[in-house]
């Protein structure tokens, strides 16, 4: 059963590797060979173990088929390009007006029109201003406009395409109008709304002023909508934010007050064999009670999972490993939904379990201690060598999923964790249960809220704390994995100062020599590389050379965020980039400056240019000239400052590299020409008649207001970059002008397509031209099987080499 559950955990993860969905065909026929094989093993070898990890992970990659096959034909049923229609369904998702939110869950189960039909429940995530007004439980009627669930795509930062198949989402859309169909029931009625909705409504009213309510929330019903940025700021910085998503800690405290309650009351009844199990049994209920307020979220489930299997085998009188529970659990969770791995709390969830497994399976037992203090030292040291160890073998998924770690979670941890399991949860499911008594809920409401101040104090101590790591040390964090395994082996435990000295040195130097690589880099290296990231409607190009960058345009803001947070920032940390050299604004349009305060604040440009006036900036007007790291910059367009640049004042800036293979070899240029209309195009080909780039960026987003013929008349450009959201409402880029392009057989680069356009300008060798070398985040670094199901008239894009 063991190789067969590793097996099939290895069949369901295959899943990972798949760049698109085979063939029934094909799963059939890998079935038959690979049973082949596994029953010629076992037959004619005696190789059972291997042969059941053949038979498990046939089972497995059947099983990832066919949910991911259902998947895919259940998103099918909305439109490629989106729909405009009426579905009635059920809110899935708990809201309270006191908690403001533009977005919930629902299950459409119907379909009112007679184009759209529904032959499977669509799971939708939906936009709407007044969503916070829906109950969990009521039935709508809705008319939305439906798409599937398409995202940007870079190379770092917040995926939304995978957090969707993580959480089986079919459908995104945005609600024009819905009408409750329950309306006339009262508003608590069982049949309406949910009992879960119930107990929250109750839980927000008695604290509604609670300073900490996001954080009692996201304790007790994993609700995490009311913590605000500074809350997810010192939770990161702190190492504190594993503890607002309900897993196995809390389902395990659940368990544990469960058990005790249980052994408590059996101590105090008459004495029966009915009573025995009681204890264990009362544990899972509070377990499962626990699980149910939390909405059985990835984690909760692998901890019930885990609660069952111990209890199954307990009751079966059945002893195993802990390693072996945990692998049935693991097995388990993905039969169960085998595309929860896709969701970053899996990973978390089960790498933290097995690292506190091996931790615990590698500890010295507690020595034969008579005096207490000793003990409690000893216990202490061992809490101490916990969390550090904890700390370095989680580096490499804390680096995969947030680019970097918090270096001060292991002291905070050992502080907070004692004290949220044995005062906070408790006071919280206390509260819970006395939800029907409001004037003591309200005070353990009360008392849980006090509890926190010094968790928010402690966490607040550590803002800033929060260490950012490129793709270079990533060698680093499998080293610190790999050595922190390895050292629980190692003989002659006296030498472990000296490994533990010598691995501190070898990840100093590594440190040190990426530094100085990245600072001892001349500007006579040749390459230089062009990022357009996938901002949605806006623009954000990066240039980079030497490790060394500056950023033309930042991209959109929001009322709760910007695309210099969640897109710009992630991908220079990525590419180990803390400042930058430059920054260039196009002009003041919010979709490509919205982020520049964000991006000074946090980036520090040693330079600022603009075309308007603004504090701080140098100007960028026609006429400029400057060197970087042996580009040079031009500036083209306009030819005077204003106070306020709008599209036809945007600052057009030519980057060439100015170098020359042969004698009569060609630099490599590149046009960048923010929102420019048809008049600037029309004024600079008179000014510029010799204008033509290898790389140019299509003028305002391919609208018709630009990209005339007469600006393309004498251009013949490798590439044409347009940084567009999919589902625009201007309808951008026009038909008509991408025709033009396409009728010059100017390969077209979209972000709406492609997501980021990544382009590598280097010398070729025995070329009189530069080679161009193009990657994009949908087709090449960040390919699987459910980016073409999104994007599904994605046309591929060949170049030549």
């Amino acid at each position: 059963m063991t190789q067969a559950a590793i097996g099939f955990s290895i069949g369901v993860l295959s899943l990972h590797g798949w760049f698109a969905l085979p063939t029934l065909t094909t799963i059939l026929m890998v079935s038959l060979l690979g049973g082949g094989i596994a029953l010629f093993i076992r037959f004619n070898y005696r190789y059972y173990a291997v042969a059941n990890v053949i038979f498990g992970s046939i089972a497995g990659i059947i099983a990832s088929y066919s949910t991911t096959y259902h998947y895919v034909e259940t998103v099918k049923q909305v439109p490629a390009m989106g729909a405009n229609i009426t579905i009635v369904g059920e809110v899935d998702s708990i809201q309270n007006v006191i908690i403001p939110t533009d977005s919930f869950d629902f299950t459409a189960q119907a379909s009112l029109n007679d184009t759209f039909t529904l032959t499977t429940p669509l799971k939708l995530r939906l936009f709407w201003p007044q969503a916070s007004a829906f109950k969990q439980g009521q039935r709508l009627q809705i008319k939305a406009v439906i798409r599937r669930p398409y995202g940007r795509v870079n190379q770092a930062g917040f995926d939304a395409e995978t957090w969707f198949v993580g959480h089986r989402y079919h459908g995104r859309g945005t609600v024009v109008s819905a009408v409750v169909l329950d309306a006339d029931r009262a508003v608590y009625e069982l049949s309406s709304v949910s009992v879960r909705q119930q107990l929250f409504d109750r839980a927000v009213a008695l604290m509604e002023a609670a300073p900490h309510r996001g954080l009692l929330l996201a304790l007790s019903f994993g609700v995490r909508g009311d913590l605000s940025d500074h809350d997810w700021l010192w939770l990161r910085d702190s190492g504190l934010a594993h503890l607002m998503a309900i897993s196995g800690l809390h389902i395990g405290l659940a368990f544990g007050l469960g058990w005790w309650f249980g052994k408590l009351c059996r101590g105090l009844l008459p004495e029966s064999p009915c009573l025995l199990w009681f204890p264990l049994w009362l544990g899972l209920l509070f377990a499962l009670s626990y699980a149910w307020l939390a909405g059985f979220s990835l984690p909760t489930l692998r901890a019930l999972f885990m609660a069952c299997l111990a209890m199954l085998l307990l009751r079966c009188y059945v002893l195993l490993p802990h390693w072996t529970v945990l692998l049935f659990a693991l097995a388990l969770c993905l039969a169960f939904d085998p595309l929860a791995s896709y969701a970053m709390g899996f990973w978390f969830s089960f790498a933290a379990v097995a690292v506190l497994l091996f931790i615990n399976a590698s500890n010295a037992p507690l020595p034969d201690m008579s005096i207490w203090t000793l003990r409690w030292r000893f216990r202490i040291k061992q809490l101490f060598v916990l969390q550090f160890t904890l700390l370095l073998l989680m580096l490499p998924l804390q680096w995969y999923f947030f680019g970097g770690f918090a270096f001060a979670a292991p002291l905070v941890n050992f502080v907070v964790i004692p004290w949220v399991s044995v005062v906070v949860v408790p006071v919280i499911l206390a509260a819970i249960v006395t939800l029907s008594f409001p004037s003591l809920s309200s005070a353990l409401w009360t008392l849980a809220d006090h509890a926190l101040f010094p968790v928010q104090w402690l966490g607040e101590q550590t803002l800033g704390h929060w260490l950012h790591l490129s793709s270079f040390w990533l060698p680093v964090g499998v080293g610190c994995v790999l050595l922190t395994a390895l050292l629980r082996w190692l003989p002659f435990s006296s030498f472990k100062v000296l490994y533990i000295s010598l691995a501190l040195g070898l990840v100093s130097w590594q440190g040190w020599r990426i530094q100085t690589i990245n600072e001892s880099q001349d500007t006579s290296q040749k390459s230089w590389q062009i990022d357009m990231l996938d901002v949605g409607h806006g623009l954000a190009v990066l240039i980079s050379r030497n490790g060394r960058a500056v950023l033309y345009d930042t991209g959109n803001r929001f009322p709760n965020g910007s695309i210099a947070t969640s897109v710009i920032e992630p991908v220079l940390k990525a590419q180990g980039i803390r400042y930058l050299d430059g920054l260039i604004l196009s002009h003041a349009d919010s979709d490509h400056a919205g982020g520049a305060d964000f991006i000074v604040q946090r980036f520090s440009p040693q330079w600022l240019r603009s075309s308007d006036v603004r504090e701080s900036y140098l100007p960028c007007i026609q006429g400029q000239r400057w060197q970087w790291q042996g580009l040079t910059f031009e500036v083209l367009w306009p030819p005077k400052r204003v106070k306020r640049a709008a599209n036809p004042h945007s600052c057009v800036v030519r980057v060439h590299d100015g170098l020359l293979i042969g004698d009569d070899g060609k630099r490599t240029e590149v046009l960048f020409t923010g929102d420019i209309d048809a008049i600037s195009e029309l004024l600079m080909a008179r000014l510029f008649p010799m204008l033509n780039p290898d790389i140019l960026f299509v003028p305002h987003h391919g609208s018709a207001t630009s990209s005339t013929a007469t600006w393309l008349a004498d251009m013949t450009p490798q590439y044409a970059l347009v940084s567009v959201a999919r589902y625009n409402p201007w309808g951008l880029p026009v038909k008509s002008v991408e025709q033009r392009y396409h009728d010059k057989r100017i390969p077209w680069l979209s972000t709406a397509e492609i997501g980021q356009v990544s382009l590598q300008i280097a010398p070729s060798k025995g070329q009189k031209q530069n080679r161009i070398q193009f990657e994009s985040a949908r087709r090449h670094y960040q390919r699987t099987w459910y980016r073409s199901l999104f994007v599904p008239d994605a046309v591929d894009v060949r170049v030549d080499e």
